[in-house]
């Protein structure tokens, strides 16, 4: 398929897209629940969307719209007769590499607000809310600046959250050891992948003495794709935006009389026929210095005529009134987004198995087991959620050493750590179910251990420790290290 004819296409395709896209956001509006038959259509309509996007994506890479300038040829020519055709065939040139990328991009953001979607839409804790304000024609960047510059500042901020960088996950431990050989000590460096570097030592080497021992660990971001991450920004903003603003308001009532906002409602008013980067701070194009000068002077006395400026400056009051403003709204934009996800990912990790978030689109390319540097921002109401997570991450490691299934773990994680079963079961999580997981872990004194070095209280899984036969325990213990 030629060039033109694939974007033509791509077009035709997006521009569809759109009028889905708004009437998602108008189903919302309308507040239009979706019941089996409309879920159903819609999970087969994103699949049917998510295939024809894919294989676009897949013809435009093909073609090289990812790399639109390799192979083409060096213009040659000196003759000034050669230059305004050269100028021209640049021009043509530049318009089909933008042309090219632009639409291959918006496909690729069109692809990630599908994927979300599905991931969502089919996960019992996933978030139904989003995913009527998803970008599913890839209008990333025109739904970005059509934002109140505050949401914008916000977006920035969110950005650099799931950008956050930990150590990742334990890669390997590099040992040197002093071993005997031969009746000799030796010194022996090595490299290994088990965790349980002990229990490795005693295997292959005996009674052997560590003298130096790193842990090395990958690093990496919460979010590696920079698509995923711009439209998970922009989707917790835009879902949450009547949310944001209301609760600004509210807490502007609290702190601000009656008279303070109408000096803010009266500024604002004004400054809607100026441009606030012209006219209050900022750099100044020297070449329109003189008409930037008369729009600073017309909004100054503007200003003035309201009582809201004296000698040039603004009033104290409206002064501190604007300030208190904007440390509201900078908090309560980037609190409220930051609460949901927070919610959303805490649940996505703590009900699901590494092999189930492997194959989850709920959170497209985020690190299967993050470290709790990638998610030091999380804050969940009522909960420790690093803590909880991060036992919940140790169990996944350990309990399939002993055959304990995975199923249920965050729900012993939550007891371990809040000892309170109506925590637990606001989770959903049966009592019985996790009494069930705790009896396995009971006897087994190493796993035990384990969660001692973890800070945690043995002390409530031994009421559930049946086994006293030295025997059986041992066996229980010996499973770990099979």
């Amino acid at each position: 398929m030629d060039s033109s004819v694939l974007i033509k296409r791509c077009n035709e395709v997006l521009e569809e897209l759109l009028k889905f896209r708004e009437e998602m956001c108008l189903r919302f509006l309308k507040n239009l629940s979706l019941d089996d038959t409309t879920y159903k259509e819609l999970v087969v309509l994103l699949n049917k969307n998510l295939e024809i996007l894919e294989d676009l994506k897949e013809k435009m890479e093909l073609q090289g719209f990812d790399t639109p300038f390799i192979g083409v040829g060096k213009l040659k020519g000196s003759d000034e007769s050669d230059i305004y055709e050269i100028k021209t065939y640049s021009t043509y040139l530049r318009r089909m590499v933008d042309e090219k990328k632009g639409a291959l991009e918006r496909v690729k953001y069109a692809i990630i607000s599908h994927k979300i979607a599905l991931g969502h839409l089919q996960d019992a804790s996933g978030n139904k809310r989003i995913i009527y304000f998803l970008p599913y024609d890839g209008s990333h960047k025109g739904l970005l600046l059509n934002m109140p510059p505050l949401f914008v500042n916000t977006y920035k901020k969110l950005l650099n959250v799931f950008e956050s960088e930990g150590r990742g996950v334990l890669s390997s431990i590099t040992m040197t050891l002093i071993i005997m050989k031969d009746g000799k000590r030796k010194f022996k460096r090595v490299k290994i992948e088990d965790e349980d570097y002990e229990g490795y030592i005693r295997k292959n080497y005996g009674d052997a003495l560590i003298t130096s021992l790193k842990k090395n660990y990958s690093k990496n971001k919460l979010l590696n794709d920079s698509y995923v991450k711009k439209t998970l920004a922009l989707v917790y903003l835009m879902a949450y935006k009547d949310e944001i603003e209301a609760e600004i308001e509210k807490k502007l009532k609290k702190l601000l009389s009656t008279h303070q906002r109408g000096l803010i409602t009266k500024y604002k008013n004004v400054m809607v026929d100026f441009d606030a980067d012209e006219v209050e701070e900022g750099i100044i194009d020297v070449r329109v210095l003189d008409e930037l000068k008369i729009k600073k002077l017309k909004m100054k006395e503007e200003m003035e005529k309201l009582g809201l400026y004296k000698h040039g400056r603004p009033i104290e009051e409206l002064k501190i009134s604007l300030d208190v403003e904007k440390a509201i709204s900078e908090e309560l934009c980037f609190k409220i987004p930051i609460k949901h996800f927070s919610q959303d990912l805490f649940r996505y990790y703590l009900y699901n198995t590494p092999d189930e978030r492997a194959r989850s689109n709920m959170f497209p390319s985020i690190l299967i087991t993050p470290s709790k540097v990638n998610l030091k921002w999380m804050v969940v109401e009522g909960i420790d959620a690093l803590e909880v997570l991060d036992l919940k991450f140790l169990l996944e490691r350990e309990l399939p050493k002993y055959n304990i299934p995975l199923k249920n773990i965050g729900g012993v994680a939550l007891y371990l750590i809040h000892d309170d079963w109506n925590i637990v079961q606001n989770f959903n999580y049966k009592k019985e179910d996790i009494e069930e997981i705790l009896k396995s872990i009971a006897p087994i004194d190493n796993l035990k251990s384990v969660l001692k070095n973890k800070g945690i209280n043995i002390d409530k899984l031994e009421k559930y420790n049946k086994i006293k036969k030295d025997r059986t325990k041992k066996f229980l213990d010996a499973l770990g290290k099979l």
